[in-house]
């Protein structure tokens, strides 16, 4: 009896492993993929540590997705400002023009915004139809937990196509 069970607990740690709790992106820089709630109904506050989202302001979260309504006449239609800003205390490198798979080295400490919020139209470009279009530009954060995950917005827009989706492809950057 002894015997099977150790035969099973050894069969368990080859299976399971002993590895630390990690990303793949801790160790091979893997781009990972995060879709948000609708920001245009909830803040969605995001952690890079968990590739995941939450409702709760509480949460250990890296940057907030939300949209601020605003009416420019009182008979007009209300306008959703997508925009995101980092957790306060942290900071952002912008860099414009690039792509994700482009950028390899955090950028020199010069170049970061301390408590970034993106502006109106700040990360898109609006077509003549009113389609939100994310602009090329990466933007590089300096977490609490010493890490630097660069991330570029990829899209505003469910799979149905409803707006106040925002899509992003990230990945750590090697120090």
């Amino acid at each position: 009896m002894k015997y099977l069970l150790t035969t099973i607990i050894a069969i368990m740690f080859v299976f399971t492993g002993c590895d630390k709790k990690t990303t793949d992106s801790d160790e091979n820089n893997d781009v990972q993929t995060y879709s948000s709630m609708n920001v245009k109904d909830n803040t969605d506050y995001f952690s890079f540590a968990t590739n995941s989202g939450s409702i709760n302001a509480n949460s250990n979260y890296d940057i907030m997705f939300y949209s601020i309504q605003w009416q420019p006449a009182p008979q007009a239609p209300v306008i959703n400002d997508p925009r995101f800003a980092v957790k306060e205390g942290l900071s952002v490198a912008v860099l414009d023009g690039s792509k994700l798979d482009d950028i390899t080295e955090v950028p020199s400490t010069g170049n970061f915004i301390n408590n970034f919020v993106s502006e109106l139209g700040e990360w898109y470009n609006e077509t003549d139809a009113h389609v939100l279009v994310p602009q090329e530009k990466v933007y590089v954060v300096n977490t609490t937990d010493g890490k630097f995950p660069a991330f570029q917005i990829t899209g505003y827009y469910d799979g149905m196509g409803n707006s106040g989706v925002f899509s992003i492809d990230w990945k750590y950057l090697s120090e």
